[in-house]
């Protein structure tokens, strides 16, 4: 069955990112016996009508060129795989495959610049806001995208109104932990092998690392008391050894909490632990209504944590959360692909559910 872009869906897309939705974080999380976990939030201030889809092996898809046509690369989905939408489009903003292979749309503005179309090379281009769920439909491991990647050329995607881009750079991941950022800057493709499987926005993932070296204080072993002229100084509490660490909301902080809270954590073995852990961190990044909003001509945009996944690479199950309800719900793939003869979707908004508990008190 196919499954077409709807070129006017990307339209709108591209706008509506554009005006507000600069912050997201990823991680990635390694057990002691081998099992892989990632999670990552999605902000924004406008509606982008999010969805959760289940897309089978089989599927159609044609690259949109950016004069407006749909005479780009074609392919076939190889590997079925479910995650989020938006605009119901049949696209992913992030998702994972049948293969433990993960990869995740994050806002990059002020420095995305694709790569520059060449009419000759239509067969092999795609628009930027496709590289997803391209890389989704066709490849297991990270090793494999390093290899494909350059072979097609990734162009940015049409728009109505001038100025107006969807900044994207992606990550991935895949089930044996390896993980690549790939970005498109100054009309060049560039990769960067990323072992701390943390990410987050602008600027460039090599400055970022550079950024890191501010931080080689942070410990998560309390700092020691001191002795001063006669005057002894110590902690007032638990935590002495991350002082320092940034708590704000901006790109570069927010990856390096991330780095330094996926690194001091004490190391856990089994699906429950791994899936816990990278839970318990990536709700550090999570941002309230009102912490980070902007003035625009049409009033305040406050960008906040619509969704949140933490995804199982070797159960290869997706689990998820809104900001309206905390509850984590899961999609486990390979049952949800059993039945799937076509494009499926899951209902995302649904009101939260809070059991009482208040009758098994003993």
């Amino acid at each position: 069955m196919s499954k077409f872009f709807s070129l006017v869906a990307g339209v709108a897309l591209t706008l509506m990112v554009a005006q507000a939705a600069d912050a997201c974080t990823s991680i990635r999380i390694k057990t002691e016996d081998g099992l892989v976990f990632y999670a990552r939030t999605f902000e924004g201030g406008v509606d982008f009508q999010n969805g959760l889809a289940v897309v089978p092996q089989g599927t159609v898809y044609h690259g949109t060129l950016p004069d407006n046509t749909s005479k780009g690369l074609t392919w076939t989905t190889k590997y079925g795989m479910v995650g989020m939408t938006a605009f119901k489009m049949p696209l992913f903003s992030d998702g994972l495959n049948e293969k433990g292979l993960v990869v995740a749309n994050l806002m990059f503005p002020g420095y995305a610049e694709y790569e520059p179309f060449d009419p000759k090379k239509a067969n092999i281009t795609l628009s930027h806001f496709e590289v997803a769920t391209w890389l989704l439909s066709n490849f297991a491991t990270v090793a494999e995208v390093r290899q494909a990647i350059g072979k097609v050329r990734v162009c940015e995607g049409p728009t109505v109104v001038a100025g107006f881009v969807l900044p994207l750079h992606f990550v991935v991941h895949d089930a044996q932990g390896d993980c690549l950022v790939i970005e498109y800057s100054q009309g060049k493709l560039h990769t960067f092998d990323n072992p701390l499987g943390v990410a987050t926005n602008s600027p460039t993932f090599d400055w970022m690392t550079t950024y890191l070296n501010n931080f080689i204080n942070l410990s998560p072993d309390n700092v020691p008391q001191k002795q001063l002229n006669g005057l002894t100084l110590k902690q007032f509490g638990q935590g002495s050894g991350m002082v320092g660490l940034p708590g704000d909301f901006t790109p570069p902080s927010r990856l390096v909490r991330m780095v330094a809270l996926t690194q001091a954590a004490l190391p856990v073995k089994g699906p429950e632990a791994g899936l816990n852990l990278a839970m318990t961190i990536i709700n550090n990044v999570d941002v309230p209504k009102g912490a980070a909003r902007e003035k625009t001509e049409k009033g305040i945009i406050c960008d906040h944590d619509q969704w949140t996944v933490a995804v199982d690479l070797t159960g290869k199950r997706y689990y998820f959360h809104t900001y309206d309800n905390k509850n984590w719900r899961y999609v486990d793939l390979a049952k949800a692909l059993q039945t799937a003869k076509g494009m499926q979707t899951i209902p995302l908004e649904v009101p939260a559910d809070y059991p009482d508990v208040t009758a098994t008190a003993k």
